[in-house]
């Protein structure tokens, strides 16, 4: 129905008599015009698709006055209904339309749609089922019934209707990546390459089919294959940027760093560059030791976009991997005046400054790290040992002890915790936490015994 009313309103917006262009005419100089009922629903349809939608509603009111038992123009009123969440008095005109025409497979989606909406997906599904007996194109309904087995979780099902759908239009690329959703998730990846060679039986150079062909290989581990796929994609459209880069990163894992670069500069020449294709060259680069070219492609990452979190810990790391602290801790404190909320800068902030000594930030950095939820063993041990350095003893001794919250069995918690007991003069408490470590404290790494080199001996 839709491309009848497009056709429709091409043919008629090419003369003063298209019916838009009357239907204004007319609301301006308070006449009546005549439309036939095929004119009011062109009408209304384009008031729809470009979001006029008191316009529309307007020409469906005059539209029903004119043809008031018309299917379709009442079909358009409960579908406008359904859009102001008006769903009973939709679903009451539904029922009467369905007395009027029982065969109508719209009744029943547009029924669908209204329990849809309300989450009761079985009784859409019912209705959809009921459709589907009436329908001459079952096209829509299928796609309708795996949507709403999908909200349900039955992948199966939704699997099915997906592929009834692409098998008759192999070329609608939103059911296709649905339908390769539902066979990932059901680990079928042998089925999903069935369908992906079904396609290019029909096209050979369909560019998504062989992309995704390539990824699906990738899950399966074969890797060779994947990087053909992804090559013959590249023959089939040689503009496709996604190819370009998913070809890179496979690559890129192989080994093939420089054969990688080439591909993520093809596709920064193809769709203007950008953060990430930078921190991937500049990651690709820092392998292969070319670091004055690691850095520039970092710094371009950065001031493509400055909130691209990767380009900032990607050159946080690459100056962490050189011993260079200092130069690390500059990049972190830049990128947290920008994203004061993002837990990895806090943390990398932590550790460097622990690194570098200077404790009164790091006891700063490690509790906005755990504030914003990183509860790693590193973490609370870097704090702790950080508030040890401090001399910050009975604060020190209750961040340990939520540290024991998530990790009961850690062993050198305990040992700390009884030397911060030890050095607030608390021997009793002391006492009990080192009875948790006594039997097996040789076990605990140097630096953590050397904290506290005077419990050795009580230990023995």
């Amino acid at each position: 129905m839709e491309l009848i009313h497009q056709c429709m309103f091409r043919e008629f917006s090419q003369n003063s008599d298209a019916p838009v262009t009357r239907f204004e005419q007319m609301l301006k100089t308070n006449q009546v015009y005549f439309f036939d009922a095929l004119e009011f629903e062109t009408i209304i349809q384009f008031y729809i698709d470009t979001g006029e939608i008191n316009l529309a509603k307007k020409a469906l009111q005059m539209g029903i006055n004119q043809h008031p038992f018309h299917i379709d123009l009442l079909l358009l009123k409960s579908e406008l209904l359904i859009f102001d969440d008006a769903n009973k008095e939709a679903l009451q005109l539904l029922d009467t339309i369905e007395e009027l025409e029982p065969s109508n497979q719209e009744i029943y989606i547009q029924k669908a749609t209204i329990f849809s909406k309300g989450k009761n997906n079985q009784a859409a599904i019912e209705l959809l089922f009921k459709g589907l007996e009436q329908a001459d194109d079952p096209h829509e309904i299928w796609s309708l019934l795996a949507m709403e087995y999908m909200v349900i979780g039955n992948y199966t099902e939704a699997k099915n209707y997906f592929r009834l759908c692409i098998e008759e239009d192999p070329e609608d690329y939103q059911i296709l990546y649905n339908l390769l959703f539902c066979l990932d998730y059901l680990k079928e990846n042998s089925e999903a390459l069935d369908v992906l060679n079904q396609i290019l039986e029909t096209n050979p150079y369909n560019e998504i089919a062989w992309l995704e062909s390539g990824k699906q290989y990738l899950i399966l581990n074969k890797k060779e294959e994947a990087l053909s796929a992804f090559d013959f994609a590249i023959i089939s459209e040689d503009t496709f940027t996604g190819a370009y880069i998913e070809k890179a990163k496979l690559l890129e894992d192989i080994g093939r760093k420089n054969e990688a670069i080439e591909n993520y500069e093809i596709a920064a020449r193809l769709e203007d560059s950008s953060a990430y294709l930078n921190i991937r060259i500049a990651s690709c680069h820092a392998h292969l030791g070319n670091d004055q070219l690691a850095l520039q492609y970092f710094k371009k990452g950065i001031n493509e976009d400055p909130s691209y979190e990767k380009a900032w810990t990607g050159v946080i790391d690459f100056y962490i991997s050189k011993q260079n602290s200092s130069k690390a801790l500059y990049y972190c404190e830049k990128a947290l005046q920008i994203n004061e909320n993002y837990v990895s800068y806090w943390k990398r902030s932590a550790l460097l400054n622990k690194d570098l000594g200077k404790y009164q930030e790091a006891e700063i950095a490690f509790q906005s790290t755990i504030e914003l939820g990183n509860y790693e063993l590193l973490v609370w041990t870097g704090w702790l040992d950080t508030l040890i350095f401090l001399n910050e003893w009975d604060k020190g001794q209750t961040i340990a002890q939520q540290a024991k919250e998530f990790y009961p069995e850690e062993q050198s918690l305990d040992f700390k915790i009884a030397g911060c007991y030890h050095k607030m003069g608390k021997t009793i408490e002391m006492e009990y936490y080192l009875q948790n470590v006594k039997s097996k404290y040789t076990s605990l790494p140097k630096e953590v015994l050397d904290l506290f080199p005077q419990l050795i001996q009580l230990l023995q």
